[in-house]
């Protein structure tokens, strides 16, 4: 009797053991209220696209990632999109956002986190200074979903967002543009990342001669702004 019920959990053991891996992957919805998404080649807006997706379409997550996920369609195309567009129960991304039938203008109160989710616990792509012009699509608990004047989509406190621009930005935001420093990428094609390292997701992929606005000087690493996109990038690639 024993022998049997040993065979039998053997048997359930090696049925799950041939499961494969693609199989436990997780089949969710889009969540986009923008029209056409593009299904990206690489992990950042630099790559190619792949095709688009639409608002509810269905799609598996292969892998997540801090900003950005690797998912598969159902046509079998594989590729990468930001988490906030993914709709998988987990309120860090973008289940749980209410978005707004009408956008409106509003502006940052101070220097904050733009981040890829409505939680603090999910990766900051970049900070949002202090005056920053962004369109209001939606909030979710105690962030709101903006966009930016590059159509960036990210999450940003609800402390940090009023209506009214504040006083002085203005001023200051255009002494600060006019004495911006440049620089420019030497080498063939470099990564633009999420952060000051190797770990961090890439935001974009630029090529040799692309010039760069820069944010913040490090002894490795420097932020930079390019075309609205902030992120970081190696010194040894600027010049």
């Amino acid at each position: 009797m024993k022998a049997k019920k040993f065979c039998a959990i053997l048997a359930v053991v090696l049925v799950l053991a041939l499961i494969p891996a693609a199989a436990l992957a997780e089949t969710v919805s889009l969540a986009y209220s923008g029209g056409a998404l593009n299904l990206r080649k690489g992990p950042g807006t630099g790559y190619a696209s792949l095709g688009t997706l639409h608002d509810g379409d269905h799609i598996t997550v292969l892998s997540y990632g801090d900003i950005w996920s690797k998912i598969k369609t159902d046509s079998g195309k594989v590729g990468y999109i930001k988490n906030l567009y993914i709709d998988d129960g987990d309120t860090n991304y973008a289940s749980g956002t209410s978005y707004y039938s009408s956008h409106y203008t509003a502006y940052t109160t101070a220097s904050v986190n733009f981040r890829a989710g409505a939680s603090t616990s999910t990766a900051s792509m970049g900070t949002l200074s202090r005056g920053t012009k962004v369109t209001v699509l939606g909030e979710n608990g105690r962030f709101y979903l903006v966009k930016n004047s590059a159509g960036t989509q990210g999450y940003v406190s609800k402390s940090y967002i009023s209506r009214t621009k504040p006083s002085g930005s203005s001023s200051s935001s255009s002494s600060s543009s006019s004495s911006a420093q440049t620089m420019t990428v030497t080498a063939s094609y470099v990564n633009m990342r999420a952060g000051g390292g190797l770990s961090y997701d890439v935001v974009k992929v630029l090529p040799r001669g692309t010039v760069v606005t820069v944010v913040k000087r490090g002894n490795y690493w420097t932020r930079v702004n390019y075309k609205g996109t902030l992120g970081w990038i190696k010194n040894t690639y600027l010049k």
